[in-house]
């Protein structure tokens, strides 16, 4: 078989998949089947199903790794939270004002900065967390506690575990201007405190504290964690975790996702078509008080991609639903108008033999090689070229086939979970941010990345509860990615990039009609979105190496404008890797962009950027305003600046 020839091919079968939800069913052969807004089947009871025992559980499990066996793609960034002392989860998003604001304790009438979140309301763990008259301060490397009796220290291994943990601080607020360290934890990770209750996330562990004595914190709980805490949320008292457990090659059910916490076989749901599958995920309700786990439900998936988005009423979680490639690269092969029909037929009768994926690609590349041997010599150079560009039209045609995501939607109601629907988009979403929910209906951007054709970004409305398509707008910035999403009531703003920035307007007021109503091309990239006023979206991002924040002006939608644009002489920010690490105060216009290791405040009113000041305190990553003074949190450090006259007013150590 030509060279040439037999790369196509491989490239339909290394490079390609989907899942047959996306098409309504399955590829047909020679079908174009583009995404549907509402292919998908309205008969919800259908789309999901439980485990009726271990036996079934392993099958399911066992056929989809070997659908999976053409390879699930290269693996995106996922967003996998990390849990360890001081670490950034892979998200890059930053809250709404409203979500961002002041958060005063019943106590107190001085405002406190919280924690950015995605929903108000819905608390996020980080690595800086207050009560409104305290922080919780993680720190980012573990401490070695003095024990009586003397231990070896030529080796980690030989540090006890609990000697070998990270130290937390608590910092008493009250007097706003002279914070005082008045307790340390010897813990530390991404946290959340809720109530009298501190919650650590901690690699291999969960750890509860009780906080109501904040002088002396008491632990009071422990997990251990069978997996990856892939996200956490907080709102009406409870802590909702997501746990991915990876599946071998022995599957069992039920599964453990915290030591001594089992989900039944009937708790554990999958689609009713068979999907690839290499992990479970656990969606968990856990009183932050006692530790206990109040309610747990599992779904089958695969751990590529994950994001988990967080509603007032709901955790939608995401992951990657690829196709078997080698089925994909048969159906390009039988829809090829050049391939003659003794070939097809061939083809045909191989496919419905029980074959694994690779031996059905070596089955056709040895009847596609047959083919062109029997070819005169004279013909085989024209006879590829037209079946290459039937390859390559068919994966034009189909590119929304290759990848899609997969979306389980987890209802929550108090302490109670329960996996209600599932549904899917093509392509991959970039985030947490990259979903919204508003009035009824689920929004999510996704990238679609063909094989050999251009990428396409498309945005796509779905009901919020059966997770049926409504609507969609499609084949934005052909040739680029999605870098950053954000969403603002009936409106989204995306950025995407391959050699400039396009900023994208899009309306969503009509869910089953979006429409994108203007673009404004810029140099650089904006990584991040965070709306600033009524009409400005504070970009930030990058310009050839260096960080760049911009501000847009979406007073007309369908025109939007640059209002001002800074770069600093700075080359990384923190803010990339965590929407946790910026910070915005609306009482003073400013926002704070850790960068390079410093903290910058930068001003923008009246829609100009200036810088008020530089914070120095090494390594610099967390910012949260007390009244009129800004907590700048370094490593070991807290610089508290006064935000009336941009001067520092007092170090406070925390390393003891």
């Amino acid at each position: 078989m030509d060279r040439k020839l037999i790369v196509v091919v491989a490239v339909l079968v290394v490079g390609a998949g989907a899942l047959a939800a996306v098409v309504g069913g399955g590829l047909l052969a020679g079908d174009d089947a583009g995404p549907n807004p509402e292919s998908n089947d309205p008969d919800s009871e259908n789309r999901l199903g439980t485990f009726t025992g271990g036996e079934e559980f392993a099958s399911y499990v066992a056929a989809g790794q070997s659908a999976g066996a053409g390879g699930f793609g290269v693996a995106p960034r996922t967003e996998r939270m990390a849990v360890d002392a001081g670490g950034d989860g892979a998200v890059a998003a930053e809250p709404t004002s409203a979500a961002s604001g002041d958060a005063p304790d019943e106590g107190s009438s001085v405002r406190v900065g919280t924690t950015n979140v995605q929903e108000a309301g819905i608390d996020e763990p980080d690595i800086v967390k207050s009560d409104g008259q305290r922080f919780y301060v993680s720190s980012p490397s573990p401490r070695y506690v003095a024990e009586p009796t003397p231990v070896r220290r030529d080796s980690a291994e030989h540090i006890p575990e609990e000697r070998r943990r990270g130290e937390s601080h608590v910092v008493d607020a009250s007097e706003p201007a002279d914070p005082e360290r008045i307790a340390g934890i010897n813990a530390s990770g991404r946290m959340l405190v809720v109530g009298d209750a501190l919650v650590v996330f901690e690699g291999d562990r969960l750890v509860g504290y009780d906080v109501s004595a904040p002088e002396n914190p008491e632990r009071t709980w422990t997990h251990t964690l069978n997996g990856s805490v892939v996200s956490a949320r907080a709102m009406d008292g409870q802590v909702y975790l997501v746990v991915s457990s990876a599946l071998h090659d022995s599957p069992q059910c039920p599964v453990e996702p915290l030591a001594g916490t089992a989900v039944d076989c009937d708790d554990i749901y999958r689609p009713a078509e068979q999907i690839p599958v290499d992990a479970t995920y656990t969606a968990l309700s856990v009183d932050p008080a006692s530790g206990s786990v109040a309610d747990s439900v599992a779904f089958v998936g695969t751990r590529s991609a994950t994001t988990v988005y967080a509603s007032a009423n709901a955790l939608y979680v995401t992951y990657t639903d690829p196709m078997d490639r080698t089925e994909l690269a048969v159906d390009g092969v039988l829809a090829s108008e050049t391939v003659p029909a003794d070939v097809k037929d061939r083809i045909r009768t191989v496919r419905d033999y029980d074959l694994s994926p690779r031996a059905l690609e070596a089955e056709l590349t040895h009847t596609i090689e047959g083919w062109f041997d029997s070819l005169p010599e004279g013909e085989r150079e024209e006879t590829r070229s037209a079946m290459t560009d039937d390859l390559d039209a068919y994966a034009a045609n189909h590119s929304r086939e290759y990848v899609s995501t997969g979306i389980v939607r987890v209802a929550v109601d108090g302490d109670d979970l329960s996996v209600t629907d599932q549904g899917s988009v093509p392509g991959r979403p970039l985030n947490q941010f990259s979903l919204d929910e508003h009035d009824g209906t689920l929004r999510i951007a996704t990238t679609v990345s063909g094989v050999g054709t251009e990428s396409a970004n498309d945005l796509y409305t779905l009901n919020a509860t059966s997770l049926d398509r409504v609507g969609a707008v499609q084949d934005m910035a052909p040739g680029q990615r999605i870098y950053a999403v954000r969403y603002v009531e009936e409106r989204a703003y995306l950025v995407t990039f391959r050699q400039i920035d396009p900023f994208h307007v899009v309306d969503l007021s009509d869910p089953a009609a979006p429409v994108e109503l203007g673009v404004k091309e810029l140099p650089g990239v904006s990584r991040y979105l965070h709306p600033v006023g009524e009409n400005l979206i504070l970009g930030i991002g990058e310009e050839e190496g260096q960080v760049k924040t911009v501000l847009f002006n979406v007073s007309d939608p369908r025109n939007p404008t640059i209002a001002d644009s800074k770069i600093y002489d700075r080359h990384w920010s923190a803010v990339a890797e965590s929407h946790h690490a910026f910070t915005h105060d609306p009482r003073h216009e400013v926002f704070f962009l850790p960068a390079d290791g410093d903290g910058l405040v930068v001003d923008y009113a009246n829609a100009s950027l200036s810088v008020e000041t530089t914070v120095e305190t090494g390594d610099v990553s967390r910012a949260r305003y007390v009244g009129d003074y800004l907590y700048v949190f370094g490593e070991g450090s807290v610089v508290v600046v006064d935000e009336t006259t941009w001067e520092r007013e007092t170090t406070l150590e925390l390393a003891r």
